[in-house]
């Protein structure tokens, strides 16, 4: 009898184990993977211009209880001066550093992963000179991309030491809110769990922004990882400073009382026309459905760059778009650091071949672009063409309707990139086939 009570007492421990264990998968699979979307694009009549965005930062910072995903504002289409993409870290990290060390005011960075190589460091050291000048300097950095409490501690602390203000998005608990690294308090609604905030943003004196795909870090300056970065001028930049501050102060940053300084009236507001586009986790989209009417739209031309291929629905737009006639082309890596994800997109190659799609892979470079040419529209900024960056974390893009601003891109980018790729192949070997199907039937999931 005594042996029977043991047993019953210790089946009845594990169902409850089991069942825990359950409950925190379904707790996990709903905070994390499970995707929510709601209708964001395109903007409403309400959506915030670039004359409202101080006025939106503004009544932001008065709202009680704000969170990150708070921030997910409507933005209207507005205008850009300028907007000069540069390929390559060898081109836009020089032109980023000259920005960020003419500032006379303020450098605000949103950014997933700085590290504590050469690049990172010298943008840590300039900061700091810029600091001593008296710039204001603001940051915001994903825990799991930049590596702020581990082997980028040191330069985070030294830069916060100096007088940065930094905030950090936690997507392992334990979620902290408030000001790196002495500042900090616990949340704990840890709502942050599983979404990396994978935007990338530099804004400038409230005058000049930076987006791409680019992190600060070593891989995209050696040509290990193959990006673009464009920077920008015009109205819109009022956009990106309420994206950046709104943002800042939803991890818990403070404010000042005045805004009005970082919201300056561009010496020229720019006659292009350009949508700030975003996916904030909560099911705020704007950029996913941007860019995929972007694609839809396409008449004559579209090009395709991107990391991770891997959503059914935007792979179809790009078969509907080649079937009724558009010239496609699609350029990915040829050896990515993202094996699963390649395997799944190399089981869509038939299917996009046999539409008339041409599937081009470079060598010798990991593809990190993210950037779409479709006839005269153009987007490019952080968003992978998969379920985590269309759904799951935030991110940032820009759209634009320019022809001079799409010849760029395919002079700079599109044409020298197809010209040193080679064609895409479906899988040959059963193993290969094998493992492609399997990584498609988890697209859901990469």
């Amino acid at each position: 009898m005594p042996e029977q009570r043991s047993s019953g007492g210790a089946s009845r421990l594990a169902a409850v184990v089991v069942l825990a264990l359950a409950a925190l998968f379904v707790l996990a699979f709903r905070r994390v993977l499970w995707i929510t979307r709601r209708s964001s694009w395109p903007p409403p009549a309400d959506a915030v211009t670039a004359a409202g965005a101080r006025a939106a930062t503004e009544a932001f910072a008065t709202r009680p209880g704000r969170r990150p995903r708070d921030a997910a504002l409507d933005l209207a289409w507005s205008t850009a001066a300028s907007i000069d993409p540069w390929v390559e870290g060898v081109q836009f990290f020089p032109r980023i550093f000259v920005d960020v060390d003419n500032a006379e005011s303020s450098v605000h960075i949103l950014m997933f992963g700085w590290r504590e190589g050469e690049v990172g460091t010298k943008m840590a050291d300039l900061l700091e000179r810029k600091l001593a000048q008296g710039v204001e300097v603001r940051v915001i950095c994903d825990s799991f991309g930049s590596r702020p409490y581990a082997q980028a501690r040191a330069m985070f602390t030294r830069l916060a030491d100096a007088g940065a203000e930094i905030v950090v998005n936690d997507v392992f608990p334990p979620d902290r809110d408030g000001l790196f690294p002495h500042g900090q308090r616990l949340d704990w609604r840890q709502d942050e769990l599983g979404r990396a905030d994978h935007r990338k943003l530099y804004v400038i004196d409230g005058k000049v922004a930076w987006t791409g795909g680019a992190g600060i870090e070593d891989h995209f300056q050696d040509g290990g990882f193959h990006d673009v970065m464009a920077r920008i001028t015009g109205d819109v930049v009022r956009q990106a400073q309420a994206v950046f501050l709104t943002s800042f102060h939803g991890h818990g940053g403070p404010l000042p009382a005045d805004l009005s300084p970082y919201f300056p009236e561009p010496a020229e507001a720019g006659t292009i026309p350009t949508a700030l586009v975003q996916v904030i986790p909560g099911g705020f989209v704007t950029a996913a459905q941007a860019i995929g009417e972007q694609i839809e739209g396409a008449r004559t031309r579209l090009d395709v760059m991107n990391a991770y291929l891997t959503d059914r629905e935007m792979i179809e737009r790009i078969l509907e778009a080649a079937r009724r006639g558009v010239k496609v082309r699609v350029v990915v890596s040829e050896v990515s650091n993202n094996a699963q994800a390649s395997a799944a997109l190399r089981h869509r190659y038939r299917d996009l071949l046999d539409a008339g799609v041409e599937v081009w892979e470079m060598p010798g470079t990991v593809v990190h672009a993210k950037v779409v040419v479709a006839d005269d529209v153009v987007s490019l900024g952080t968003v992978n063409l998969d379920a985590w960056a269309l759904y799951r974390d935030s991110e940032i893009a820009i759209v634009a309707r320019s022809a001079e601003t799409a010849a760029v891109l395919e002079e700079r980018l599109f044409e020298p990139d197809v010209a040193r790729s080679t064609p895409g192949r479906p899988p040959a070997t059963e193993d290969e086939q094998r493992q492609s199907r399997l990584w498609n039937r988890l697209a859901y999931f990469l």
